[in-house]
Order: C-alpha cells, then sequence, then structure tokens
C-alpha cells in the first residue's frame, strides 16, 4: 500500500517515533507530572543515552568494516546504504540531544534566575507539563528508533538469498 507515493513501511521509519512519541506526551502534559517526581527517572537517562550511542556508532562501524558478502550487498545498493547511514546519524544526534536535555532537567537549578518572571515562568505548572512532556517525547523517539534501528541492522546481517 502507498501512501504518498512511498510505503508504510518508509512513513513508520522516518515518522513512527514521532508520532508515538507525540501519543505519549500529549496525555503526560495534561495528567500534571511533577519535575520533582520524575528527577530520579530523568537522572538515569544520560547514561542510557550515551550507552546507547556507544552501541550505534559500534553497529556503524560493524557495517562500515565489515567484509561479508551480505554487508558488500548492502554496500552496493547506495540507496538502501545512504538510509541505513542516516537512520543511525539521527538516531545518535537524538541521543545527544535527549541525554543533554534530561541533564538540563535535573541538574539546571531554576530558583537561581534572578529575574522574578523568568522565575515564576519557570515553577509554573505549565512550564513543568511542557518540560516533561517535551522529554517524554524525545524518550519514547529515541526509544522507537533504537528498536527499529536495531531491527534493520538484523535484517541486513542476515544472509543474502
Amino acid at each position: 500500500m502507498l501512501i504518498f507515493g512511498k510505503k508504510i513501511a518508509y512513513w513508520r521509519e522516518k515518522y513512527g517515533g514521532v508520532v508515538l512519541g507525540f501519543i505519549f506526551a500529549v496525555p503526560m502534559f495534561w495528567i500534571d507530572p511533577q519535575l520533582s517526581v520524575w528527577s530520579d527517572f530523568i537522572k538515569e537517562v544520560p547514561a542510557i543515552g550515551m550507552c546507547m550511542f556507544g552501541f550505534l556508532l559500534t553497529f556503524l562501524g560493524i557495517i562500515l568494516q565489515g567484509g561479508s558478502e551480505t554487508i558488500k550487498w548492502m554496500k552496493s545498493r547506495k540507496t538502501l546504504f545512504e538510509r541505513f547511514i542516516s537512520f543511525n546519524k539521527g538516531v545518535v544526534i537524538l541521543s545527544v540531544v535527549l541525554s543533554i536535555y534530561s541533564y538540563f532537567l535535573v541538574f539546571f537549578n531554576f530558583k537561581w534566575v534572578q529575574n522574578s518572571f523568568v522565575n515564576s515562568f519557570c515553577f509554573s505548572e505549565v512550564t513543568q507539563n511542557i518540560l516533561i512532556a517535551l522529554f517524554v517525547f524525545l524518550s519514547i523517539w529515541f526509544l522507537y528508533n533504537v528498536i527499529y534501528f536495531i531491527k534493520i541492522f538484523y535484517l541486513l546481517i542476515k544472509k543474502v538469498k
């Protein structure tokens, strides 16, 4: 089945994580999450993100340095190879963004801000809801893309028939 001239698999790969992240983030905004409740979980995300960063770059290194028939076949398919590299690059960048954002949420001292307008803005419920909803959005998007990347990786290393 084609949608705007592309297969469903293309749209799932390209926007599946974004859509799923949005589906989880919108209700999160409305359930009124508290940053103090989420802080312990958010503190651990950078470690996971950086492990995934190394993991994904290792997978990329395996593909780039591999000399098996399957890898040679994949490299000969320029569009497939470029999509694989591009998807890997996107997931690695998302990993770094999520890790930096998590550090920001947990370790930035919002009370330190001197301006009372900015200070009241940083501690408003709506702002906390937005910050945590954005965190959930990025986390789900990242998790979806990592799982999808691993699926693609294993499909690529299967023996070509």
